[in-house]
């Protein structure tokens, strides 16, 4: 098993195992909506022609964009959401000896689904920890200095934590720190290079930072 995928699934369990008395005014669905930035840390093996471009590396500009998060808590400390958002689009530029070439664009949409552990407190601070998974949907691309550019959709693993800080028994304010580990494949033309076929395998592993509004029903 991918080790990127073993180790929130292991957390998961470990999640599902703790037992916990429940406070109803916490249980059921929840809603966030707020601002969320995409923060890359990223880094590319590329080959033109088959053949490995020394140095060669790729950055990606990062994003603002809307979160929002559905959630269901079943326990006072057990809960599952899903994260999706507005797609953003980054632009690729190269580095190192691609550096000064702007790849094109892709805009993508990056959805989480993740099991959190409520740590137990008493008060409007309440936090949390978790793990999930992650699936980066590539929506549309843009050629710029690579012509056909494509992307592949990806899955990765999720670890994450956060806070909720009620205000009453419904509404209060949120804010989660989400890191992504995935990778994916980019393909296409070198305008430059005579229409060499590109071929990029990149690291993302963006950290995702979320916050805003948390309404419970």
């Amino acid at each position: 098993m991918n080790k990127q995928i073993a180790m929130p699934i292991a957390l998961l369990g470990l999640v599902l195992a703790v037992p916990a008395a429940a406070d109803e005014t916490k249980l059921g669905w929840y809603l966030q909506l707020g601002p969320a930035s995409v923060t890359f840390s990223e880094g590319a093996s590329i080959s033109a022609g088959g053949s490995t471009i020394p140095g060669a590396s790729a950055t990606l500009s990062d994003n603002v964009t809307l979160g929002v998060g559905l959630g269901y808590r079943f326990t006072d400390t057990f809960s599952v959401v899903a994260v999706a958002g507005v797609p953003p689009t980054t632009t690729i530029e190269g580095t190192g000896p691609l550096s000064g070439v702007t790849v094109g664009d892709v805009t993508y949409g990056p959805l989480i689904l993740a099991a959190n552990y409520h740590i137990p407190t008493k008060g409007k601070f309440q936090p949390f920890v978790g793990a999930g998974i992650n699936y980066t949907i590539v929506f549309d691309t843009a050629d710029s200095g690579i012509s056909n550019l494509k992307a592949d959709n990806a899955f990765g693993a999720v670890l994450r934590f956060g806070f909720d800080y009620m205000m009453n028994e419904t509404d209060g304010f949120f804010f989660s720190a989400n890191k992504v580990f995935v990778n994916t494949t980019a393909t296409g033309n070198a305008v430059s290079l005579g229409g060499a076929p590109i071929d990029a395998k990149i690291d993302l592993d963006p950290l995702i930072l979320h916050a805003g509004w948390v309404r419970r029903f």
